[in-house]
């Protein structure tokens, strides 16, 4: 892969990284009053620069495909029910993974309860919370990692190997083990969705419906915590995965037969060098050393 491929994406997700831990550290003091607010400009500081970063240093080796805009893909109603029930049953799974790295660790009724918080979604509700949890968040969050970064790996790296490395990524920019395994199946299924459609769109979708379901789920946790709901609630989600796991399955048969979804492009080198490259390259070494040690110190 060429370096420019790999340093300036790894530099810039050092950057996002970088401004969420520095900005984490300082919420509770800076946006004590407004933490909606705090959301919505940690999201906007974060994941925006870094993309127009990107955007600005292309040139003739350097091009990137953000995929805002429809181009000879299928009409919305094709791929939007198709896209619903995937995101649901990515929602339920990326929650149950969660909740087992918890359970794992032995964790008991308050600390399972902590989990949802660690997702990001919070404790504040109302439109601004809203707005900045379901709406802004999904939206400036692809941009940069399935817009930019997702663009920036699959020419060199193939398909396959880029939606791996970006739910990697995605994972990674929560800063957390607790909260990692659930965001690196949802990061490779939102990479799937841009690729398939060759558009950015269906991934926000799905990325909204998960964090509105986080936000949903996040007060039913806090309201009614005390009347032991986590069995009865981890049933449900079982129940639900099951069943939306099955509609997704019916729905990717019926896009199949359609022809709706893109086919992967190879790797144009070996993944062995291909994840030599990446690991060893300035930009993404600083990455994820800087995401080990933020993992080390909590």
């Amino acid at each position: 892969m060429k370096d420019k491929n790999t340093m300036l994406p790894g530099l810039m997700l050092f950057a996002c990284f970088m401004i969420l831990t520095i900005c984490s550290m300082g919420f509770d003091f800076t946006f004590s009053r407004i933490p909606s607010i705090g959301v919505i400009v940690v999201e906007l500081l974060a994941f925006l620069p870094p993309a127009y970063c990107l955007y600005k240093a292309q040139d003739d080796s350097f091009v990137l495909d953000f995929r805002l805009e429809r181009r000879h893909r299928p009409m919305v109603p094709v791929y939007f029910g198709f896209t619903v029930k995937f995101a649901f049953a990515v929602s339920f799974l990326s929650f149950l993974a969660n909740l087992l790295v918890f359970v794992f660790c032995g964790a008991n009724d308050i600390d399972l309860s902590s989990m949802i918080t660690t997702s990001g979604v919070g404790n504040q509700y109302g439109f601004l919370s809203f707005l900045g949890i379901v709406i802004l968040s999904p939206i400036v969050e692809e941009i940069f990692v399935r817009g930019a970064l997702f663009s920036a790996l699959e020419r060199e790296a193939g398909t396959a190997v880029s939606i791996v490395l970006c739910g990697f990524c995605f994972a990674m920019l929560h800063g957390s083990m607790y909260n990692f395994i659930g965001p690196l199946i949802a990061g490779c299924a939102y990479a799937f969705l841009v690729y398939s459609f060759d558009s950015i769109w269906p991934a926000v979708l799905a990325h909204m419906i998960n964090n509105l379901y986080y936000y949903i789920i996040n007060y039913l946790i806090h309201l009614y915590s005390s009347f032991g709901i986590w069995k009865y609630f981890t049933y449900i989600n079982v129940i639900l995965f099951l069943l939306t796991l099955y509609l997704t399955l019916r729905a990717l048969e019926t896009q199949v037969q359609l022809h709706t979804l893109r086919s992967f492009q190879p790797n144009r080198s070996k993944l062995s060098e291909t994840l030599r490259d990446c690991l060893v390259n300035p930009g993404f070494f600083i990455f994820i050393s800087s995401f080990i040690v933020s993992v080390a110190l909590k």
